[in-house]
């Protein structure tokens, strides 16, 4: 028989699987950390491994699925979606002004990244690293589902480009592990959507700190520094961490056979230290009337 080809293969052994789970969630540890380190192109690798943790097809099956779990996990859901932010923000106007609705929205209201201080007086998007960023009763927190099923968390529009397009985290895990050298350097070349959201800022420019000159600042508002750092790699990294904290909850779950209630600390998970300082500044909301 040949090398390599499917009549070569052999049964598994009993704990093969759990044993390739603990080498996959080792590979994403250490690609996340790196990451964190700022060596932002590792969200590659993560891709790939979220890809052979996650994704099914005709030809292969998804790690996950050969362990039977993949549909029976909880997904922590840490997204703010457009239509569910968009219906929040609806309920909100309603309660809280007569006869006014929402005129104003930009992608940077939705999606799985905030803006940081990224040193030297910039700010950058960056993968959250934690369960929670918006005060409860706000439109954003009603707009995250902080728990979804396995097929809204993966195929779900997310993240939000300048132009409007938006990605499930299935769409970026795809095009990273599939055309952005992750497993394949595609021929023709990247999807264009995909190149566009590489370099997007999503219209966000701000500077802080000691080196503001308020003195000219007429002059300064029209210099203000993009936002630092790729969106889809952040985004890609905030992936990984919910992946790893849904996986981690269930296991504390199976170990304790205890009721867990997500609004309470993850007391018994190891979360990651968020390597930025989040610029936590109020969301505006813009409200007026259509005439």
């Amino acid at each position: 028989m040949n090398i390599g080809t499917k009549a070569n293969k052999t049964p598994v052994a009993a704990g093969y699987h759990e044993a390739q789970l603990k080498r996959q969630i080792g590979y994403l540890e250490r690609s996340c950390g790196d990451f964190d380190r700022g060596d932002h192109d590792e969200a590659i690798r993560i891709a790939v491994t979220l890809r052979v943790l996650l994704h099914d097809t005709n030809n292969s099956t998804s790690l996950l699925t050969h362990l039977g779990i993949k549909n029976t996990i909880e997904y922590v859901d840490t997204g703010i979606y457009r239509p569910l932010l968009d219906a929040a923000l609806a309920e909100w106007a309603k309660q809280n002004s007569s006869g006014l609705s929402v005129v104003s929205r930009t992608a940077s209201d939705v999606g799985l990244v905030e803006l940081g201080d990224a040193g030297a007086g910039r700010v950058g998007w960056f993968a959250p690293l934690r369960l929670q960023r918006f005060a409860q009763g706000t439109p954003s927190y009603n707009a995250c589902p902080r728990i979804s099923d396995f097929d809204f968390w993966w195929r779900s529009p997310l993240v939000e480009a300048s132009l409007g397009k938006r990605f499930s985290r299935w769409d970026l895990v795809n095009i990273m592990a599939n055309q952005d050298g992750g497993a394949h350097v595609d021929q023709v070349g990247l999807d264009a959507d995909y190149q566009d959201l590489m370099v997007d800022f999503l219209g966000v420019g701000m500077a802080h700190g000691v080196d503001l000159d308020f003195e000219n600042l007429p002059e300064s508002l029209h210099n203000v520094p993009k936002a630092l750092h790729n969106v889809a790699f952040a985004s890609v990294r905030q992936i990984a961490f919910e992946l790893m904290v849904s996986l981690r909850r269930r296991e504390w779950v199976r170990q304790t056979s205890g009721i867990f209630a997500f609004s309470e600390p993850f007391r018994d998970i190891n979360l990651p230290e968020p390597p930025h300082r989040p610029m936590l500044e109020p969301q505006s909301i813009i409200l007026g009337k259509y005439i």
